[in-house]
């Protein structure tokens, strides 16, 4: 705490403000690491959307004896020969697990097609398609509801076009005088169809519902029959869908760590060392050669040696090395001694130091030993 306190009012406030910065860096750090486990880990959250396509028709007759009621009961087969006018509903809705910005669109189709007897459906001769009508929009809610639309329809209409293509395809025959060999003449459709498109882009949700009826123009008796899907059903699991870390992104992260744990750890060394770089020094040199120094509980005898002192502690160890000789430490309350003797001469290196209460840390525990004998 001490040199804390000292390395501080020796100019360490920047070392203090780099200390903070670099918590800071690692605790966001953990955080985010934390929050992004917890994120692969969490419950399942799901997210899902449905909606329905509603349809009802009614058929109205001719003013006849017969048949009284307008509209005719639904539960009844129809005659085209009695028709007068259908019309036909349609209702939208939908649900959302949550309150969700809603884009929609709207389209209503009629088409009309001609298609030759005994073939496929999807085969056909003539098509005439009509858009009655389309609509956007958008709404923030969970639970979406468009409200009814009524269309009228005439069959009628459609029956004469199909009258003018025959009578038409017919002359056509005459006049190129050609052949249809087993031909079994045309068949006419109707269809309306109603399409819904919904889309919410936050949970890239777009989904659509096309569903309508098909009509018989050339039967007397005819009925409505469904097409299309009148319904979708849409749900995902955000924890699945959640992103996935990448190599990059793991590389950078460990990165910013590192750094942020090198900066904390390297300041908060700084800040605890001893602020007296001589001091310092003598420590680092016992700790890094511990196995090499002899620690002594008596200085050298000048009457025997002669001193001759070098400039840096690194001489001593060359001539330690090229000689393999040990060294020697003494240490009192105002100096560190290091020496190497050889022969008549004592090569030292000494280092002098104002702070009474610094104690050299001991290379062994004989050393701790002697050096207490010697306080």
């Amino acid at each position: 705490m001490r040199n804390f306190i000292d390395n501080i009012k020796n100019g360490g406030i920047r070392r203090v403000i780099l200390l903070a910065i670099f918590a800071i860096m690692l605790l966001v750090l953990i955080i985010i690491a934390v929050i992004f486990a917890f994120s692969q880990f969490h419950e399942d959250y799901i997210v899902s959307a449905n909606g329905r396509q509603t349809l009802g028709f009614r058929v109205s007759y001719l003013e006849n004896a017969i048949f009284p009621d307008n509209p005719v009961p639904s539960n009844l087969d129809f005659m085209m020969s009695y028709t007068d006018f259908i019309e036909i509903d349609t209702r939208f809705n939908a649900n959302f697990s949550q309150e969700m910005d809603i884009y929609y669109t709207y389209q209503t189709e009629k088409r009309f097609v001609i298609r030759p007897m005994g073939f496929a459906d999807y085969r056909f001769v003539f098509e005439d398609i009509v858009v009655l009508s389309e609509s956007s929009g958008s709404a923030t809610t969970s639970q979406f509801d468009l409200p009814t639309r009524t269309y009228e329809i005439s069959p009628k209409d459609y029956i004469e076009k199909y009258f003018y293509f025959v009578a038409d395809q017919a002359r056509q025959m005459a006049a190129e005088n050609v052949i249809a060999s087993g031909f079994r003449g045309f068949s006419a459709e109707l269809l309306i169809n109603f399409t819904y498109t919904i889309r919410v882009p936050e949970f890239n949700i777009n989904q659509s519902t096309t569903h309508g009826y098909r009509l018989s123009l050339t039967t007397e008796v005819y009925n409505f029959v469904s097409t299309g899907t009148p319904n979708f059903e849409w749900q995902t699991n955000l924890a699945i869908q959640s992103r996935g870390i990448t190599l990059p992104m793991m590389v950078s992260f460990a990165i910013l760590v590192f750094v942020a744990l090198f900066g904390l750890l390297y300041n908060l060394k700084q800040l605890a060392a001893n602020p007296d770089e001589q001091q310092r020094e003598i420590y680092d040199i016992l700790k890094k050669y511990s196995h090499e120094i002899i620690v002594c509980d008596k200085p050298i005898d000048q009457t025997k040696h002669e001193l001759r002192h070098v400039k840096e502690f690194e001489e001593l160890i060359k001539l330690a090395i090229n000689l393999s000789k040990h060294i020697s430490c003494y240490r009192d309350d105002v100096k560190v001694e290091f020496a190497v003797i050889v022969g008549d001469y004592a090569y030292c290196w000494v280092m002098e130091y104002e702070n009474d209460d610094f104690v050299p840390p001991a290379t062994s525990k004989s050393d701790a030993t002697s050096e207490k004998t010697i306080d």
